[in-house]
């Protein structure tokens, strides 16, 4: 009896994924037969994406390329749909390179994250996203439109397909959504040019076991043959914010003041478990963690109900994710201090300039 309901969802969901499925795949076939029109846009595109919802470290990625095509003098516009913001609807620019002319309200996290931490590259929203870039092209004049999550996103031709996998899970359960973590049929990898292993410990570990699920869904042969990089996800720290204050300052890693009183941590992202760990390779010993859903807009009591926990437990210290923090700065001060925590892409052995030049190659640029 008790397995009863439990079948019954699993054959509720198997109907609705092969529902979602059909209507996805219509559509990719639509495009793929140019009934559905693709626009090109006046300059390259790179498109960094996934195919399973959950964090896969598009950001972090986006944040990298953009950097890595500014140090080699190629001008980069980043393009967002703006998740979660106000201006997803309207449309409009976070940033100038310079000063930052939305909040993360209007913005969403992702892209006002990537504005804050990318000096000299503008930043645009918008889920039209032609719109968008068109604004941005007469504006800037970019060399190349850098899209956020943009696999899916195939009314704007790209140059360039970028598709990270979780290298644990790289194509979660195998089933779409909403029995599974898929987007979209796992044949759709073909559309991708290269293929990024995040949050990979070791490389070969994630090599094989990649090789592995490809072998189990018999995939073609084109999508075996992409090239395939791994990175690490390396937990930095940003900095710290004082309490009774909004502006992240300098840390000191010796953190004098704190003792051994650890950290109560909280984090509203699609892995918070990860945050956790880093936490801990930090040397930062959890005393409490408050974990709330993706893209969590923070009340001032989500933050005194984590001040009551520090204060019950005798700890000093507060920590979470830069992509939280950007969500409630300036808008709610804190009582403890607040240590906030990012994300660096760092690749296994040469894999980072070897997947530049390969991206700097297909772009062809003059």
């Amino acid at each position: 009896r008790t397995g009863a309901p439990e079948k019954g969802l699993d054959v509720l969901l198997r109907g609705a994924a092969k529902l979602y499925g059909g209507v996805v795949d219509l559509r990719s076939r639509l495009y793929d037969r140019g009934a559905l029109k693709t626009s090109t846009l006046p300059c390259k595109v790179v498109s960094v994406g996934n195919i399973t919802v959950g964090g896969t470290g598009k950001t972090p990625m986006t944040i990298f390329l953009a950097d890595s095509l500014k140090r080699k003098h190629i001008k980069p516009v980043i393009l967002s749909r703006g998740y979660g913001g106000t201006a997803t609807d309207s449309g409009g620019m976070v940033t100038d390179g310079q000063t930052l002319a939305m909040d993360s309200v209007c913005s969403g996290d992702e892209p006002f994250l990537m504005a804050s931490l990318l000096e000299g590259v503008p930043v645009f929203v918008g889920k039209r996203r032609r719109e968008s870039a068109m604004e941005a092209y007469f504006r800037f004049h970019p060399d190349v439109f850098v899209l956020d999550d943009g696999f899916q996103h195939r009314a704007l031709h790209r140059d360039v397909d970028i598709l990270l996998f979780d290298a644990q899970h790289p194509l979660g359960n195998g089933f779409l959504l909403p029995r599974g973590e898929l987007r979209e049929s796992i044949s759709n990898l073909e559309r991708g040019d290269l293929f990024v292993l995040t949050r990979a410990e070791r490389r070969e570990d994630a090599l094989k076991h990649f090789t592995e699920c490809l072998k189990r869904f018999k995939v073609s042969e084109k999508i075996r043959k992409t090239p395939v990089f791994t990175c690490r996800h390396r937990p930095v720290i940003r900095g710290v914010v004082k309490a009774g204050a909004s502006v992240l300052g300098g840390w000191d890693v010796e953190r004098p003041g704190y003792g051994d009183s650890g950290v109560i941590a909280f984090s509203g992202i699609a892995k918070n478990d990860d945050f956790r760990k880093s936490l801990s390779a930090c040397g930062f010993s959890v005393r409490g963690f408050l974990d709330f859903p993706d893209h969590h807009a923070f009340s001032t009591g989500d933050l005194e109900t984590a001040a009551r926990m520090a204060e019950s437990r005798g700890v000093k210290l507060l920590a979470t994710t830069e992509k939280d923090f950007v969500r409630f700065q300036d808008r709610i001060i804190l009582s403890h201090d607040l240590v906030v925590m990012g994300v660096d892409i760092d690749f296994h052995n040469d894999d980072g300039r070897i997947l530049l030049n390969d991206v700097l190659g297909r772009l062809a640029l003059p």
